[in-house]
């Protein structure tokens, strides 16, 4: 009962349906299926069409809606494979003149017109049809020779060669293109007289636009090679899409040239603090640290900073008394010199190790010990990351700091149109080509790819041929640093444009040709040939976490050690002109009996005079044993003019250093 009122139902509903709600035989009226009248009965037989069936089975073929191909109509036929989509859907032949619905010109018969769309199907007998067409076709194809990159067409021959040295991934996508379709590639370069056309067109002599211009004519069916799809080469002729290519700013490992680049790597060093900062620390904190620690340690017991030193006078011209001890005060400001000059090497050596006696003095080294530690520990942290990371760094980011800086722009033609055009860049930035003179290298034998970065020289004077930065696709450095060239040159920025790459293709192939293409790019042949096409930098690395500094970025370094060190020897010089000077005014010689390291630190050493010990607790000299165990080092005498005689009388004084092998004790002897 249940299925007999469900039937009633169906046909009481079905007949009070709207006609959209189900498909009419005739087709819809936007695009109404044409009767068999429309057309000649015997016209698929004079075109030798074998269609099983009598005539009036033919005469009936495409009209109404129906699944005219599910008999086995041409590759519907074969059963040796699954039958296209199109062979079990619902078309008709349509007046074309009437039909507002997606409608196509039969491939088998030209004067007739189907729609799948009337009948409410999907068209996929367009797609099939498209790639069955070039079955058995001789196709006339144009091999363009890329300078560049590794995604391209390749060639040592050069373009439009006929041989079999062919290689790169765009290379391989047409030869599994060529078997997917079934057709021949014929390798043929584009007739000569054609390239008068091409040079008055695109304004250049590349190659690769007299391909597209062939193309755009039909002297080819369609070109191999990696070609930019510019507006211009778009406008004539069909361009299918391979991929897109990212476009950067390459500058070099070291972006600055001359003076500056040497300035740069100097302030390199300075960079983990402000200005301002490095101010404060030099000139303020550490200066008056220093002296702070004169203010707590002065005259104490043991002190660096004592009020009184010992000196050994020698007076060449009084032969009575040649020799005196002398207690003489110390200047303050001498005090407080070597204070700061203390706290600028703790903070050199990262420890502040002269000997501190008084409470409040060591209370203050707490403070300075800490000041020190931290900002040591900031500024190792912050250099590191500086030098392992942004040494590199140019100081240029973008096109508009490269115009603004004054630099000029190496670059392909095509990618300097594209840059003017988006960036509103003057054409004057870039480094014409050596052919037109136009912005942006074109010429047909100059590799212009690659001369975009032959041509950067970042302290170059001639504008006109060589540029600072360039602007390139990323894989043209990448197929030059895999064979280890260019290795100082990097991206900076992030990309500023992504490049199309296409396939130029003639008109009349390009419904069938796409359709190939597309389906294959589809199915991921295009990365898979990509993938495995892709170069390996050999390249050493270049910054980031771990790497190793150059010589230059070291120049910071370099200036300040031997700028110390020259420092050391011309103050050396002064001092000794100082002191030959003051002997020749004065017959008295002042020394100091006591010397202190660069921590003001006594050295570990006696004083030893004629036999004496200077005592110097009780300023006085103490009678000393014989020296026969000891080891002597001269230093040359104080009174030149006296030393024979002194020596007979035994009143010369000889100031020797020695180190007493019997107490391991070093010495000062003057004998």
């Amino acid at each position: 009962m249940l299925l007999y009122f469900i039937l009633f139902v169906f046909l009481i509903i079905m007949p009070a349906l709207p006609a959209s709600a189900k498909m009419r035989i005739e087709g819809n009226e936007k695009c109404p299926c044409v009767n068999s009248s429309f057309f000649p009965s015997n016209e698929m037989k004079r075109k030798g069409y074998n269609f099983p069936g009598n005539v009036s089975e033919i005469s009936e073929y495409g009209v109404n809606c129906s699944k005219h191909d599910e008999n086995g109509f041409n590759e519907c036929a074969n059963t040796s494979h699954p039958s296209p989509p199109h062979c079990t859907r619902n078309w008709c032949y349509v007046d074309h003149t009437r039909c507002n619905l997606t409608h196509k010109i039969s491939y088998y018969l030209p004067t007739r017109y189907y729609s799948y769309a009337t009948c409410g199907e999907l068209d996929s007998f367009t797609f099939t049809a498209r790639r069955g067409s070039l079955k058995g076709e001789k196709l006339k194809v144009g091999y363009n020779a890329n300078t560049g990159g590794w995604k391209g067409s390749y060639n040592k021959n050069g373009s439009f060669s006929t041989d079999d040295e062919w290689s790169g991934p765009i290379v391989d996508f047409i030869k599994e293109a060529a078997l997917e379709g079934g057709f021949e590639i014929v390798k043929t370069a584009p007739p000569e007289w054609l390239h008068k056309g091409s040079m008055s067109f695109f304004g250049g002599s590349s190659k690769f636009d007299f391909c597209v211009y062939a193309t755009s004519l039909g002297y080819l069916d369609f070109c191999v090679g990696s070609y930019t799809i510019s507006t211009k080469r778009s406008s004539v002729t069909t361009m299918f899409e391979t991929e897109s290519d990212p476009v950067y700013l390459f500058v070099h490992d070291s972006a600055n040239d001359g003076w500056e680049e040497f300035s740069y790597n100097f302030r390199l060093i300075g960079q983990p603090f402000s200005y301002g900062a490095w101010l404060l620390i030099f000139f303020f904190t550490l200066p008056v640290m220093g002296m702070l620690m004169v203010f707590h340690e002065y005259d104490h017991p043991g002190t660096a900073f004592p009020k009184n030193e010992v000196t050994f006078v020698d007076d060449c011209d009084n032969k009575e008394k040649p020799v005196e001890i002398e207690s003489r005060k110390i200047p303050l400001y001498k005090h407080l010199l070597s204070s700061i000059y203390m706290a600028f090497l703790s903070f050199n050596e990262g420890a502040y190790s002269q000997g501190v006696v008084s409470i409040s003095g060591k209370i203050h080294l707490i403070g300075l010990a800490a000041f020190v530690m931290l900002i040591l520990a900031v500024y190792t942290a912050n250099l590191a990351a500086i030098l392992t990371q942004d040494a590199n760094t140019s100081g240029i980011d973008s096109i508009k700091s490269a115009v603004r800086r004054g630099y000029n722009v190496c670059a392909e033609r095509k990618i300097a149109q594209i840059v003017m055009e988006a960036y509103d860049v003057d054409g004057s930035v870039f480094v014409p080509d050596p052919e037109d003179g136009k912005p942006g290298f074109n010429c047909g034998t100059c590799k212009s790819r690659q001369r975009v970065f032959d041509f950067m020289n970042h302290t170059h004077t001639d504008g006109s041929l060589y540029c600072n930065v360039a602007i390139s696709k990323l894989e043209d450095l990448e197929a030059l640093q895999s064979e280890k060239l260019h290795c100082n040159k990097t991206k900076v920025g992030d990309a500023i444009h992504f490049a199309l790459e296409g396939i130029p293709i003639y008109s009349g192939r390009a419904d069938a040709l796409v359709s190939i293409f597309q389906d294959l790019k589809a199915k991921g042949f295009m990365t898979k040939s990509l993938k495995a096409a892709a170069p390996e930098s050999i390249c050493p690395e270049s910054g980031g976490e771990g790497t190793a500094l150059n010589v230059d970025q070291l120049s910071g370094v370099w200036i300040v050690t031997f700028g110390f060190a020259m420092l050391a020897l011309l103050s050396k010089c002064i001092l000794y002109c100082k002191r030959r000077k003051r002997q020749k005014k004065s017959s008295r010689k002042i020394r100091t009996l006591r010397r202190h390291d660069q921590w003001g630190n006594p050295p570990p050493y006696e004083v030893i005079i004629g036999g004496y010990r200077y005592d110097a607790e009780g300023h006085e000299l103490q009678k000393m044993g014989g020296h026969s165990t000891t080891i002597t080092e001269e230093i040359e005498p104080l009174c030149d003019d006296h030393t024979h005689n002194h020596h007979e009388e035994g009143s010369h004084f000889t100031l020797r250093r020695s180190r007493s092998l019997m107490r391991g004790v070093a010495s000062v002897i003057v004998e």
